[in-house]
């Protein structure tokens, strides 16, 4: 399990989708990926934004998640 708080952590993965990160970290399974799947064919809505609808996330865990896709983007970008 990933710390959602510590960028060394993530080094060795340089481009993660939110959903990608929350698994990681173990904030979130594959059972709920597959639920986030499953609305976005019927509703044009964000994963996080799902996540939170369920409950599966708290909004802190999005921000988290959020700030840390764009830190892994910016510093292993060019690695």
């Amino acid at each position: 399990m990933r710390d959602l708080y510590n960028i060394n952590d993530w080094k060795d993965l340089s481009c993660l989708r939110i959903g990608e990160i929350l698994l990681e970290a173990g904030k979130i399974n594959l059972f709920h990926i597959s639920m986030v799947l499953d609305i976005q064919r019927f509703k044009k809505m964000q994963t996080g934004e799902i996540l939170i609808a369920m409950k599966a996330i708290s909004k802190e865990d999005l921000s988290q998640a959020l700030k840390l896709q764009e830190l892994i983007k910016k510093r292993f970008k060019n690695v």
